[in-house]
Order: C-alpha cells, then structure tokens, then sequence
C-alpha cells in the first residue's frame, strides 16, 4: 500500500477508539484511528505515529492515523 500526503507526529492520547490527539510540529491535533482495535502495546504516550492528511475539506478531523513505530 502506498500513502502520498504524510506526516510524522507524537502520539499524545487517545480518548477513545476512534480518535486520538497527537503533537504534530508542536501543535496539539485531533485525528481520526482507522483501526479501532485495542492498540495499547503500541499507542503509548511519545510513540512515533505517521499521518495521512484528508482530502476531504469537510471532516472533523484533518488527518488520519496510519502506523505507529514499534519500541524496542
């Protein structure tokens, strides 16, 4: 699969399953999960989190997220 329009960021939190809040380029950004599962061993707080910007003008949320970097 290839993604165009990315974005590295911070993880932050994650409210609840379908959004999470990440520190992107020290700005604090809502952002759509597309994968509702649980995620927890991977979304920790400071994980590396890669984003997709929307093309869509009218959601809430201006990115989603598509991967998350692993610890060590």
């Amino acid at each position: 699969m290839k993604y165009d329009r990315i974005r590295k960021a911070v993880f932050i939190e994650r409210p609840n399953r379908f959004i999470a809040h990440v520190d992107l380029e020290g700005k604090r950004e809502t952002v759509h999960v597309k994968n509702t599962g649980r995620l927890q061993e991977l979304l920790m707080p400071e994980a590396k989190v890669t984003l997709q910007k929307t093309l869509n003008p009218n959601r809430k949320t201006a990115y989603d997220l598509i991967s998350v970097y692993k610890p060590k």
